[in-house]
Formats: C-alpha cells, structure tokens, sequence
C-alpha cells in the first residue's frame, strides 16, 4: 500500500504542541545610536511536539511514521492538536466548519474573504488557513472586521504568493500546513515501561 504524503500526525495524544512562528531578524548598529533590522530569511512556524506516555506497540508506531519521513526528505501536512477552531467556537463548532473564498489581499497581509457563515465568529488571536493548488498558509489574526457572509481579516504573518491569490480556500478550522521534520529532534526517552516521543517540525513549501 502506497503512503500518501505530507502524512498527518501520528494517531497518538500530544501533551505538547507548542506552535511558533520563527521571524529571524537581524540587527545592526549604523552609527548615532540607530539600529537597522534586516528580516534575513522568510518567516515560518515550528512545531515542538511531545507525546503522552506510549507503551512500546504505541511507541513503535510512532516511530514508524517518523521512520518514513527520512529526517525531512518526506512532509508532514500539520494541524494543531488542541487549538482546531476560533476561540468562540469551542461548543459551536459548525460554523467555523465551513470554509469561506479568498477574494482579494490588500497591503500584503489583509485578506477579504467572502462565502464565510453568517455566524462566524473571529477574533484576534485567532488561526486561519489558505489553501491552493496544494500550497498551505496558516495566519494568525491580528484584526478583524465585516459581518453576513464578507469578513476583512488582517494576518500575520503575510502569505506567500503561490496561495495569497483569488479564489484560494479559507479554512476557520483545523486548517493545515506542509512542514518537515528537523533532523535529529527525535527523541524517546523509556521510563519503567513507557516511552514519550517529542520531535520537531519545522514549515517547508
């Protein structure tokens, strides 16, 4: 049997699942105390995940799926564990479920957005996702406007061009992204008879 990739997660239950977006800046002094930043490469997300206690047969699997990504020659399409929907809608989830339609993107990182459900609720701090032609973004939302079916979402960070084009899919829930695994973050350290597996990811289009 073929395996498909980028593979999702594991079918294991994480205990952590840190999320952060790496945005390397450098700074360098030009003279008369000013100070110049330079962004020196694109940003992206890092995932640090750690498992729940595994006995071996859970362990194993874990390992296997790991196995097959040949320390990152081979992807992994992420979607948090924890947080898969906007922070309103934890109980009701239906109408982050369907996904709205990228119209337009203004300044680099607003997005309009059309198709969305009328109840919709998004708020800062809240994560969205685009996706096209096999391409994925996840943003976080740094503001929010517009009511009915139509909402101006502004993002960070800013979305690559290959999905930041009309017509790309917005997803308000458990959206995906394409990362790789950091060679060498695998680690499964046994106590008694329990093994807990943590490893890193790291955003790769």
């Amino acid at each position: 049997m073929a395996i498909t990739f980028p593979r999702e997660l594991p079918d294991v239950d994480f205990v952590t699942a840190d999320f952060i977006l790496d945005s390397p800046v450098k700074a360098s002094a030009s003279g008369s105390r000013l100070i110049n930043y330079t962004q020196v490469e694109d940003p992206a997300w890092v995932a640090n995940l750690t498992t729940r206690p595994l006995v071996y047969s859970q362990y194993a699997v874990v390992e296997a799926w790991w196995l097959s990504l040949r320390e990152g020659l081979r992807s992994v399409l992420f979607r948090h564990p924890f947080v898969c929907y906007p922070a309103a809608h934890g109980e009701d989830q239906v109408p982050a479920d369907d996904a709205g339609n990228l119209v337009s993107v203004t300044d680099g990182n607003v997005l309009s957005i059309n198709g969305v459900d009328a109840s919709l609720d998004l708020a800062v701090g809240d994560r969205i996702g685009l996706e096209r032609s096999s391409k994925y973004f996840v943003g976080r939302v740094t503001e929010v406007t517009g009511s009915g079916v139509s909402r101006t979402v502004a993002v960070e960070p800013p979305p690559f061009d290959a999905v930041a084009q009309s017509g790309a899919v917005v997803r308000f829930a458990k959206p995906g992204l394409v990362m790789r695994p950091v060679p060498g973050s695998f680690q499964a350290p046994r106590s008694g008879r329990f093994y807990s597996v943590s490893f890193q990811l790291r955003e790769s289009q």
